[in-house]
């Protein structure tokens, strides 16, 4: 269990979870963005994949396929997931361009990616082989994975405390936050109609379970090519 730190405490509890004033915790800030979202393909995943996010591309842990779309992206990615038993588990592998690099790592889950250069194509996470089902994606030039989609790992209790989301000009469109309880389906968390910008802050933040999977996800959309974004913040405590 997670204890106070009594030096110094601030009376925000979120700053002091995120300075390391409170043992057994961190804070998860996690984004996304769908730049390119039709009403004959909605519902789509908060991510810049597009569609909806391939969980069951990842029902067993496996090594992951990196590549580019550009022989000029020959840095660092660093690539932040989960183990076959839900720990927490990073790697980093050099690209080759456009031939692919595997990790040494088996990945159950990959929910965040950061390049350590400006990326000139397009990055990609894959399973299977070089052609196979994206995962994970680093649109050129941004440098980081823009993906609303998390899984609790072990031995920890997520505790939402916020999300928003917003969808571009005079769109509208209906934002549906799923979570998927361990051995159990996708279920509607949170819903909410959106005409611009919406925000929810949680008077009692949500309790996510150990091995939850969460998924942001964007449906009736009221024009083409809808652009959203979208955030969610976490905290976690050690159980």
């Amino acid at each position: 269990m997670y204890q106070f730190h009594t030096d110094h405490p601030t009376p925000n509890v979120y700053l002091d979870v995120a300075r390391g004033a409170i043992s057994n915790s961190q804070i998860v800030h996690k984004f996304g963005a769908n730049f390119d979202i039709d009403q004959a393909t909605d519902p789509e995943s908060v991510w810049t994949g597009g569609g909806l996010y391939p969980w069951a591309s990842l029902s067993s842990a496996q090594t992951i396929y990196c590549l580019s779309t550009s022989g000029s992206d020959t840095a660092v990615l660093n690539i932040e997931g989960l183990d076959a038993n839900y720990n927490e588990l990073t790697e980093s592998v050099t690209l080759t361009g456009t031939s692919a690099v595997t990790t040494t790592n088996a990945f159950l889950r990959v929910f965040r990616m950061t390049y350590d250069a400006e990326n000139a194509g397009d990055i990609t996470a894959r399973t299977v082989s070089a052609s196979g089902t994206i995962v994970a994606q680093i649109d050129t030039g941004y440098a980081q994975t823009l993906m609303a989609v998390y899984t609790i790992p072990a031995g920890f209790t997520g505790y939402l405390v916020a999300l928003d989301a917003t969808i571009d000009g005079t769109k509208t469109c209906q934002v549906l936050m799923y979570h998927r309880l361990f051995g159990k389906p996708f279920r509607i968390a949170h819903i909410a109609e959106s005409d611009g910008h919406y925000r929810y802050e949680f008077v009692a933040p949500l309790t996510v379970p150990e091995k939850t999977d969460i998924d942001i996800r964007v449906s009736e959309v009221s024009g083409n090519d809808a652009r959203v974004t979208a955030n969610f913040d976490l905290v976690l405590i050690r159980d």
